[in-house]
């Protein structure tokens, strides 16, 4: 049955887990070998296309090497060369030498003596498959002087569960990666800080190994489940969940604007945003689907004027703070103080004295910072534990928005192992924001908790950029593109 979550393990635990599900059995085994092979092939040709040229295998003695070999030949096409770079020879023994004797044919056979000319040529795809979860420091030879040396490659480099040098106790040197697929869990040395500049972007498979994930762990395509059902015939959008806005300023009206159309997207009921008087009537025209009310502004064109009580009335989900400048703290407690639902706070409104203001409400309270905001809001670097330690003491539910972004409620963490750099673009944060408040408003009628349903939104905004680089790449786009992918990922388009 597919899972929403697997686990985070470190290198040792996970290689208990697979030895105790194994026995022995060579079978059981080759099955894993073919299903983390699929895997990757799955996520390099949702990176790379399925029509690629020149293929380096980069091979060790081990399985990792034989699941880089398995990979390339499942990848091979009529117009494919593969090179396999062996840096202990062809394996004789064990499931290796099996995969090889079986996809090997064709395949052009090197090894570090060849290593010169390798670095004068340019590969499609490089797939690291020297070391895995089995490495323990030190590097011994001939690993130190080929992970050195092959850091020079020209092509995608793809790590096979870890990049090459990186492991529980390892703190030498490393295979730079592109991507890495981490294979049936998320490997714990990928989460330390010095691995963000060597694993590139991280994706985990499930291989069908069987265990739960625990309080940490990593979201799966599964997390969107409740997404892709079919709504309740007889719903009523009072039951999709009602979201109230206030946003934007003079400088920055498009957060607004931003926030409405991700809420909409993400199937909200009933949306109404409170901004700035003078950009209401473009508003409206651009989004006719929400309630629009402007408000007062000052000179500087900060908000001045709160809500009305009619329009705070009966909202599940206040969403505030994008766009709304450094000015408005003083606006944002009055607002806060006088909300009964759930709130969901970004940008200008991640400051110590709002977010105290926020938390002494009942309700949830759920924070989008980005690494500054949270350095700002808790006087640390974004790490998880300190996201983790802070969630706990303010008893509120952080999203610490990243490379790899984190969900923690300060019990449980769950890592999100999608998007990527199409999301380095101003505006992304204020479409998830939206997202993450039209989800949560909705929660009941999905039937999600709080936690599952930020986890499920996060996810979905990532899966979004994923699908708008296959079908657009990352340049010559906008951040509002991300919007019309939300309903193909549900779709699976």
């Amino acid at each position: 049955m597919p899972r929403a979550t697997l686990p985070v393990l470190t290198c040792a635990e996970a290689a208990r887990r697979e030895k105790a599900f194994l026995r022995g059995s060579e079978a059981r085994s080759l099955t894993l070998m073919h299903r983390a092979a699929e895997g990757i092939r799955a996520e390099v040709v949702q990176h790379l296309g399925a029509r690629l040229g020149d293929i380096l295998v980069l091979a060790g003695k081990g399985n990792n090497g034989a699941d880089a070999v398995l990979t390339a030949a499942l990848l091979r096409t009529p117009r494919t060369r593969i090179t396999v770079l062996f840096a202990e020879g062809i394996p004789s023994t064990g499931q290796a030498a099996a995969i090889w004797s079986h996809h090997g044919a064709g395949m052009r056979v090197a090894g570090p003596k060849d290593l010169k000319r390798l670095l004068r040529s340019e590969f499609d795809l490089v797939l690291d498959g020297f070391l895995g979860q089995g490495f323990r420091p030190p590097l011994r030879a001939p690993y130190a002087a080929l992970i050195r040396a092959c850091g020079k490659l020209r092509g995608f480099r793809v790590a096979i569960d870890l990049p090459s040098g990186l492991g529980d106790d390892a703190t030498g040197p490393a295979l730079r990666a592109d991507l890495t697929v981490s294979i049936g869990a998320l490997k714990r040395p990928l989460l330390q800080p010095a691995a963000a500049a060597i694993r590139g972007r991280v994706r985990v498979i499930d291989i069908g190994l069987p265990g739960k994930s625990g309080a940490e762990a990593s979201a799966t395509n599964h997390v969107l489940a409740a997404l892709r059902k079919l709504r309740p015939a007889n719903t009523e959008k009072r039951q999709q969940g009602r979201v109230l806005i206030v946003a934007g300023s003079r400088a920055m009206p498009g957060a607004a604007l931003m926030n409405t159309a991700a809420a909409l997207q993400g199937g909200a009921g009933l949306v109404t945003t409170c901004l700035p008087r003078f950009i209401q009537t473009r508003a409206a025209v651009a989004y006719p689907e929400a309630m629009w009310r402007g408000l007062e502004t000052n000179v500087a064109g900060t908000l001045t004027e709160q809500p009305n009580p009619a329009t705070r009335a009966n909202k599940d989900v206040l969403l505030t703070g994008s766009g709304m400048g450094a000015e408005a703290v003083a606006y944002l407690q009055a607002l806060l103080a006088d909300f009964a639902g759930d709130r969901v706070l970004d940008a200008d409104a991640l400051r110590p004295e709002v977010v105290q203001t926020a938390r002494s409400r009942r309700g949830m309270t759920v924070l989008l910072p980005h690494a500054g905001e949270f350095l700002r809001l808790s006087g640390q670097p974004p790490t998880v534990a300190h996201g983790l330690a802070y969630a706990r003491r303010t008893r509120t539910l952080i999203v610490l928005k990243g490379p790899l972004s984190v969900v923690t409620d300060g019990r449980r963490v769950v890592h999100v192992p999608f998007g990527g750099p199409v999301l380095a673009r101003g505006g992304s944060g204020d479409l998830l924001a939206g997202l993450v408040a039209a989800v949560l408003a909705r929660r009941r009628s999905l039937d999600l908790t709080a936690f599952d349903a930020i986890v499920a939104a996060v996810t979905w905004h990532a899966q979004a950029a994923d699908l708008l680089r296959r079908q657009r790449g990352e340049e010559a786009i906008r951040t509002t593109d991300l919007l019309p992918r939300l309903s193909q990922v549900l779709l699976g388009r």
